[in-house]
């Protein structure tokens, strides 16, 4: 039960990092930072409920859960479980591979279908997108409403549409641009991907619902920050002032779009910047390696 118990308390500890990082604004001076810190918690978040369900069932082994389950295994293939497992133990163990296998059935399900989703979007494209004539990365769908997104993948396109052609400047356009081919190169999509599957996985869960929605802002500020290396923060700023500011549709499912998540926020982020300097950086990703190693160490040594 010792074991179980510093999975709880493993538990609790990430919940309050959760509370921490969903109510604090320093998360988005460094959006890169915040991004493996949520992964940390995600991951913890998992591997700690399934790893108290797992110590309390393979307890009477007295070791790790990867080697008593190894052994349970074994036991269980020769017809000879020790003495001391109980149905109640088997009952937990069941539960914790039951919890295991749902959230790879929805991390599956939420990869085939964002993939299916972007197959189709390329197929679309395929018959009404066409080159720019300037600006040979992006491609122009013929429509009056306001949309600018990307489709990730090993072959990303980025769309824009007639209507923000019409309202954005040059200059506001290669922010715009600069901004999606940012979500293209550093992958974003599998990002949010673990989160989405999450979110699949515990559809009633608020908890879960913020984490994805934290992520998602993250993202985007991310790609914020890399565009305006290539550009003004403030040319980038007035092309999200212009698309709040007018009717749009949003992005299609399974794209990134540029003007998706918190505008507000994101405007103000760019007009005002700050910088955290780098020893709280480092301490950042130190918590977040303390925060993910733990769990995965509880998982192999025996308390």
């Amino acid at each position: 039960m010792t074991y179980a118990a510093h999975h709880v308390l493993t538990f609790l500890a990430a919940l309050l990092s959760m509370a921490a990082m969903s109510h604090s604004r320093r998360t988005w001076k460094t959006p890169r930072t915040s991004l493996l810190i949520w992964q940390a918690i995600g991951l913890t978040l998992v591997l700690s409920v399934v790893g108290t369900a797992l110590a309390i069932g393979l307890a009477p082994y007295r070791l790790g859960i990867v080697p008593a389950a190894v052994s349970f295994t074994r036991d269980l293939a020769r017809g000879d479980p020790p003495t001391g497992v109980t149905a109640f133990h088997l009952l937990l163990t069941a539960c914790g591979v039951a919890l295991i296998a749902w959230i790879a059935v929805a991390f599956a399900r939420s990869a085939c279908s964002v993939a299916a989703l972007r197959r189709r979007q390329r197929s679309l494209l395929g018959l009404i997108a066409h080159p720019h004539p300037d600006l040979q990365e992006a491609l122009v769908v013929t429509h009056p409403t306001v949309a600018a997104y990307c489709v990730p993948g090993r072959k990303a396109a980025i769309i824009v549409s007639t209507g923000s052609l019409d309202l954005l400047t040059d200059q506001e356009l290669r922010a715009v641009l600069a901004h999606e081919r940012a979500h293209a190169r550093e992958r974003h999509d599998l990002v949010i991907l673990p989160f989405a599957a999450l979110h699949r996985a515990f559809p009633a869960s608020r908890q879960v619902r913020a984490m994805l929605d934290a992520v998602a802002l993250l993202v985007e500020m991310r790609a914020d920050d890399r565009a305006a290396r290539e550009h003004d923060r403030v040319t980038l700023a007035a092309a999200l002032h212009r698309f709040r500011a007018c009717d749009r549709i949003a992005s299609p499912p399974g794209t990134l779009g540029g003007a998706d998540h918190d505008l507000d926020a994101r405007i103000t982020r760019l007009t005002v910047p700050s910088r955290t300097s780098w020893p709280v950086r480092v301490l950042f990703l130190a918590v977040a390696l303390t925060v993910a190693s733990t769990p995965l160490s509880l998982f192999l040594l025996p308390v």
